[in-house]
């Protein structure tokens, strides 16, 4: 006999661009795991709004630079991701630098 099921965390289904390593990309592309910043919106006072959530790459685990594949963001706080629609782009960060861009196809929110 199995015990309950534990609550799914939700995720947003995408498919990310990487930036090529020539214009400012990452040289060891995004693989499972990976942490970074998203441009998920704008602060009333004008500023970015950013969410730090980690990525799972479906198929082989990594994208390389230059490189389309389709991740899972898993957000860890939803609040700040309710704007987040599918269809929209938002840009991976590292520091200041653009080094993806994600369309949205899909959001599982926490069940």
């Amino acid at each position: 006999m199995s015990g309950p099921e534990e609550p799914s965390p939700g995720y947003v289904r995408a498919r990310l661009r990487v930036v090529a390593v020539e214009h400012g990309g990452p040289p060891a592309g995004v693989a499972d795991g990976a942490r970074p910043n998203w441009g998920i919106g704008q602060r009333l006072s004008g500023d970015g709004l950013l969410g730090r959530a980690p990525v799972t790459v479906e198929g082989d685990g990594l994208i390389g630079p230059g490189q389309t594949g389709v991740v899972r963001i898993r957000p860890s706080e939803w609040e700040a991701w309710s704007d987040v629609r599918p269809g929209e782009a938002i840009p991976m960060l590292q520091g200041p630098r653009i080094v993806g861009i994600a369309e949205v196809v899909e959001i599982v929110r926490p069940a």
